[in-house]
């Protein structure tokens, strides 16, 4: 069985991509060892050491970790549309080998193998592989595509 879709790679399908991919991210939460560590080595430098300046610095890469936190989302959104491939169309192929994306600027190919675990969410699908997390929406998606592709998954 062959399985064909489309898609755009656009804003909303990046927000989508993001909102419904972070819970199952390492990224979902703050770094607080590494805030703690800048916070106690700025407070030490200013305190401790009496230099205010590697003190200040220390403490305004704590506070700028916290923005970088905050605005991870419109972050990785904007990374995404700057890119390339933002607002080609992309072609996924479900067949018994595995999936292919193809666009005009990057074609790439998971095999059934490859995919170690496959977690439903609200809107789409996460195939996660060792070496990271691929996400596709069910708006894309037939009923059939998506239990052809967790039989599949789990052979």
């Amino acid at each position: 069985m062959i399985f064909t879709t489309t898609y755009k790679l656009d804003k909303p399908y990046f927000y989508e991509c993001f909102d419904q991919s972070l819970p199952y991210s390492k990224r979902a939460r703050p770094k607080y060892f590494l805030l703690v560590l800048l916070v106690a080595l700025g407070l030490f430098g200013i305190y401790g050491l009496g230099d205010h300046y590697l003190g200040t610095f220390l403490l305004m890469l704590a506070l700028l970790e916290c923005i970088a936190f905050y605005y991870r989302r419109p972050w990785w959104v904007t990374r995404q549309m700057l890119s390339r491939a933002s607002g080609s169309q992309v072609t996924l192929t479900f067949d018994e080998e595995g999936i292919r994306s193809a666009n005009h600027y990057k074609n790439y190919q998971l095999t059934w193998q490859d995919i170690n675990e496959i977690i439903s969410t609200e809107r789409g699908l996460i195939l996660k592989t060792k070496s990271g997390m691929q996400y596709i929406s069910k708006a894309i998606l037939t009923d059939e595509t998506i239990d052809f592709i967790n039989k599949k998954a789990t052979q």
